[in-house]
């Protein structure tokens, strides 16, 4: 997962537990991203927190990086050349002509790359 969204993606490397959580900077917020196997339950080195990380198959997580509207196809083309196979792209008129494309991760969970203005958010 941290070679995906790192060398595929450009995410920023933070830091890592081998084997338990990988940290990476995206944009202006943090991808978390926890081995399920060794984070569910409560114990290790914070007892306070709760268990974390999703099991997949079958479920999965869905989450979207907000983009640039002129990264678009930038974005697309570095799927293709990574062998990324983009699920669907979207178009949302209703929110002042945003698009969206879709990709799985490695462990199946659902990515999505959204240019601004499709959310109520602010830079």
């Amino acid at each position: 997962m941290k070679d995906f969204y790192t060398k595929n993606l450009g995410l920023e490397f933070i830091s890592e537990e081998k084997g338990r959580h990988v940290f990476l900077k995206a944009g202006k917020s943090m991808l978390l991203i926890f081995n399920p196997e060794n984070t569910r339950s409560i114990g290790g080195n914070n007892k306070k927190l709760p268990a974390h990380g999703a099991i997949t198959p079958p479920a999965c997580i869905h989450f979207a990086l907000e983009i640039e509207d002129e990264d678009y196809d930038d974005w697309k083309n570095i799927l293709k050349q990574n062998g990324i196979y983009v699920e669907m792209e979207a178009s949302w008129a209703e929110k002042q002509d945003s698009r969206s494309i879709y990709f799985r991760d490695p462990a199946g969970n659902l990515v999505e790359f959204v240019t601004k203005c499709n959310w109520p958010v602010e830079d």
